[in-house]
Formats: structure tokens, C-alpha cells, sequence
């Protein structure tokens, strides 16, 4: 009898170790992406995910660019370079299976350091096209409250229009080829364009950020990097 109910035992656990080695395999393997763009002058940043770090030594208009990671909730955590012993910005943050993200570090005309997350959309492109959109780090006031806003063409053609600070826009589609650029102040011909290269290659199917930052009333302090997704 001992030797029976032993046997069933035996029985018992090996289903069970069976059923769990075909539940392992059929447990999908999840990953999303992140992606840290700074935004701040005259500072160097780290930036980990829990204890990854996906970035050093990152200086403004740089990014870690994309990193990926089991899908869930994780702790981002940014360090001025070099020094991981007071964290200066960070937050949860959880990343979606199948999803890739972005986080932008800017400074606000307070001097205070601001974090702001969007999801990115890189569905591809048709055929002859890019995917275009603008995020706008550039916290800058004529007179408080008139916050400056921002309009963004592609030669004579007016794209995006009055973005404001933190503004993360949707992606539009643009014609793959070469293209003029222009920044202008909001309902106005004044372009901010300055030393910023007014030609921009758009390539087929490729997808673009354009980032500024700075102060839009500064020609030497406002700055547009781009960014390829």
C-alpha cells in the first residue's frame, strides 16, 4: 500500500514538473524599448534603468538612444555624470510590451530641471515618405505669462504650429527627399533659424525627431538636434 501511494506521488509531481516546462514555453517573452534625450547646457548626465546604466557623460542634445527591456515597471534614474550618490531627477516609469519610449530631460525657465515621457510611434512609413515630429524643450517668455510658442516649416509650408514647451507633437508623414527647414516665432515671418542647418535630408521611410531646446530669444542659446528613431 505505502509502495502505491508512493508511486502516486511520484506520478504527481513529475505531471506537475511537466506541466510547468510546457507552461515555461508557452509564457511569452515581452520587450520594450527606452530612450533618454538631455536637454540641458553646460551639464554632463548618467541615466539607469533600475541598476542598468544605458547612458554616460550625456550632454545636452545627446540621448542613450534606445535600450531594451523586459516589459514593466522599472525606476529611471539620472545622475550628474559621474556621481551616483544623489539621484537629480527620475521617476517610475513602465514600459508596454511591444512599445518604445522616450523620456526628455529639459530646463524650465525657473532653472528647474523638468522630465517628460512619450510613447513613440514607429509604425513605418510608406513608400517615399518619412515620419516627422517636433518636441519643443525651449521654455522661453517674452514677458511672463507670454510664453513663447513656435512654428515649424518645411520650405514655404507651415507644419507645426504653436508649439509650446514640453509639447511632444504626433508624427506627420513628410515626402522622403531634401528639404528647407525654418523656426519661426508663432504667427510670424521672424525665424529663429540662426546657425541651425536649414537643409534636412529626409530618407525613405526612416523617422525623425526634431528637438529644441534652449532660449528661444538667444540665438547662441537655442539649439535643434535631430534625432533618427
Amino acid at each position: 500500500m505505502k509502495q502505491r501511494i508512493l508511486l502516486i506521488v511520484i506520478l504527481l509531481i513529475t505531471g506537475f514538473i511537466a506541466c510547468n516546462k510546457n507552461s515555461d514555453s508557452s509564457i511569452p517573452v515581452t520587450s520594450s524599448s527606452i530612450n533618454v534625450v538631455l536637454a540641458v547646457p553646460g551639464k554632463q548626465y548618467d541615466v539607469m534603468i533600475d541598476t542598468a546604466t544605458i547612458g554616460t557623460n550625456l550632454g545636452a542634445g545627446q540621448s542613450t538612444g534606445y535600450h531594451s527591456f523586459l516589459a514593466k515597471r522599472y525606476n529611471l534614474y539620472i545622475f550628474t555624470a559621474g556621481n551616483h550618490l544623489d539621484t537629480i531627477a527620475g521617476g517610475q516609469i513602465s514600459l508596454r510590451n511591444g512599445h518604445f519610449s522616450s523620456v526628455f530631460l529639459s530646463l524650465d525657465h525657473n532653472n528647474n530641471l523638468r522630465l517628460q515621457a512619450a510613447e513613440d510611434n514607429l509604425t513605418p512609413p510608406a513608400a517615399n515618405m518619412g515620419n516627422l515630429r517636433i518636441v519643443n524643450l525651449s521654455d522661453t517668455y517674452d514677458t511672463v505669462p507670454n510664453q513663447v510658442t513656435l512654428d515649424f516649416y518645411l520650405g514655404d509650408t507651415l507644419r507645426f504650429q504653436r508649439i509650446s514647451y514640453t509639447a511632444v507633437t504626433s508624427f506627420i508623414p513628410v515626402q522622403a527627399g531634401t528639404h528647407i527647414r525654418d523656426i519661426r516665432y508663432a504667427d510670424s515671418s521672424l525665424s529663429l533659424r540662426g546657425n541651425i542647418d536649414s537643409n534636412f535630408v529626409i530618407e525613405n521611410q526612416k523617422i525623425y525627431s526634431w528637438i529644441v531646446y534652449g532660449n528661444a530669444l538667444v540665438a547662441d542659446s537655442f539649439k535643434l538636434v535631430s534625432f533618427m528613431h
